[in-house]
C-alpha cells in the first residue's frame, strides 16, 4: 500500500501569543506555521485545545516583518545582570556566598546568551482583505526569513509576480497623484 502524500509541511519558527506578563499569564498560546496546498494554516495550541486559522495563498495581500528590540533590550539587561553579579562574588570573601553568587550570574548569563543564539526578534503580521493577524511562530528575523523563502514561491505561482517596471510605474503614478491634489477615486 503507498503512503499518502503529506497534506501539510511545517515551517519554521515557533512562538507564543498571550496577553499580559509572559511568565504568569494562563491563555498563553503556541503558535506554529503549516503550509498546505492551497493556503497557509496557523495553529494556536492553549494546553488541550487548538485553533486553527487558514489564510489562503490568493487572499494574502502583505506579509509585514517588523524587527523589534525586545531581544536586545532582554541580552543586554540580562548580560548586565550577570557582570554585575560576577563582580559581586568576586568582592565576597565568605566561600557558599560567592558560590551561590556564580551560580545566579551564570544564570543570568545562560538567559543572555540564549537571546544571543536566537538573534534578533521581530513582529510578523499577516494581511488579507479581512483581517490581519499576528504571525507570532515567527517572532525571530532567523525564523521568518527562512519561512517566508519556503513559502514566497507557493504565493508567487498562486498570485503571479509584477514587473520591477511596472511596480515603480504604479508607485509613481500614485505618488504623483497625491502630490498635486488630484484624487483618483470616482466622484
Amino acid at each position: 500500500m503507498a503512503k499518502a502524500p503529506k497534506e501539510y509541511s511545517r515551517l519554521p519558527g515557533r512562538g507564543v501569543r498571550g496577553s499580559g506578563f509572559r511568565l504568569f499569564s494562563s491563555s498563553r498560546a503556541v503558535c506554529t506555521l503549516w503550509m498546505g496546498r492551497d493556503h497557509l494554516l496557523l495553529v494556536d495550541r492553549t494546553g488541550y485545545t487548538e485553533s486553527y486559522k487558514r489564510f489562503y495563498f490568493a487572499d494574502i495581500q502583505a506579509i509585514v516583518i517588523r524587527r523589534t528590540s525586545s531581544a536586545t533590550t532582554t541580552i543586554a539587561v540580562t548580560g548586565s545582570l550577570a557582570l554585575g553579579i560576577f563582580a559581586w562574588a568576586f568582592s565576597i570573601s565568605d566561600m557558599a556566598g560567592r558560590i551561590t553568587l556564580f551560580i545566579l550570574g551564570g544564570l543570568f548569563a545562560l538567559i543572555a546568551l540564549h537571546g544571543l543564539w536566537l538573534g534578533p526578534s521581530c513582529v510578523t503580521h499577516i494581511q488579507t482583505a479581512v483581517q490581519t493577524d499576528q504571525l507570532a511562530a515567527w517572532n525571530r528575523i532567523r525564523a521568518a526569513r527562512k519561512g517566508l523563502a519556503v513559502l514566497r514561491p507557493k504565493l508567487q505561482e498562486t498570485q503571479g509576480t509584477v514587473p520591477p517596471e511596472e511596480l515603480r510605474l504604479q508607485m509613481m503614478t500614485q505618488i504623483s497623484g497625491q502630490t498635486d491634489g488630484t484624487s483618483s477615486a470616482p466622484t
